[in-house]
């Protein structure tokens, strides 16, 4: 008998506990306030919390054609506004990039460093080897290229001589016994001049194809990477 009322105790015990568990009003959690709310910023809205675009983050300069018609048309990175430490992009429609900035900018950055002293494998500031240098301008220009000459000969759309433009990579075959391989590279100016940071010269020069005949025999081809489609890191 004892055993019966015993049982039905912590029957009628455990109903009660239970009952009042399912009963509880459940806990309002309030949603936590961010930076962006705060501001009045509303991310539903077309706007993305994204981390800050380097130009470590860029793919290279696109794409690996054959023919010269072959171009790249990577995205084009869009308005931003940093808010402690994170980039909100502020979502646009495609817009075409101002080329002749950027080639201007090219052709003013490689200027400025006219006479910088040739050292083979040196990367700057000081002193500069022919890809160095220009990986070092197009990288200023926010055009991610590969560090050496015959990397970089591969990457964007393959130009030859006679459509050479301002802006654009030319490079060369400069070994005694020509193999057809790619050994230098400069930047093409316009009117027929280049810059390049010259073992020969030990220092950055700018050349004419037709007053040195040397580099119009040992033209190989040129790549251009800048297009109205570039994709530029945010410097």
């Amino acid at each position: 008998m004892k055993k019966n009322t015993l049982a039905h105790l912590l029957l009628l015990t455990s109903v009660a506990f239970f009952t009042a568990c399912s009963n509880k009003t459940p806990e309002v959690v309030k949603p936590k306030l961010t930076a962006l709310d705060i501001m009045g910023i509303d991310v539903s809205t077309g706007l993305k919390c994204t981390p800050s675009i380097s130009i470590d983050d860029l793919p290279l300069a696109q794409t690996y054609p054959v023919l010269e018609n072959t171009t790249s048309t990577p995205s084009i990175v869009t308005r931003q506004r940093q808010v402690r430490g994170c980039v909100i992009d502020i979502r646009q429609p495609r817009q075409q990039v101002n080329t002749s900035n950027i080639v201007n900018n090219v052709e003013w950055s490689a200027k400025e460093l006219l006479g910088r002293k040739y050292v083979w494998g040196a990367t700057g500031p000081r002193t500069y080897d022919c890809s160095g240098f220009t990986q070092k301008i197009y990288r200023d220009a926010g055009i991610k290229i590969p560090r050496v000459s015959r990397d970089q000969a591969k990457v964007g759309q393959y130009i030859s001589y006679r459509n050479l433009k301002k802006g654009d990579m030319v490079f060369f075959d400069t070994k005694k016994r020509r193999s057809g391989k790619v050994t230098h590279v400069g930047i093409y100016l316009g009117n027929g001049n280049f810059i390049h940071a010259s073992s020969g010269a030990k220092k950055i020069v700018i050349y004419n194809f037709n007053q040195k005949s040397y580099y119009k025999k040992r033209f190989l081809w040129g790549r251009r990477v800048i297009h109205s489609t570039t994709r530029l890191a945010s410097l």
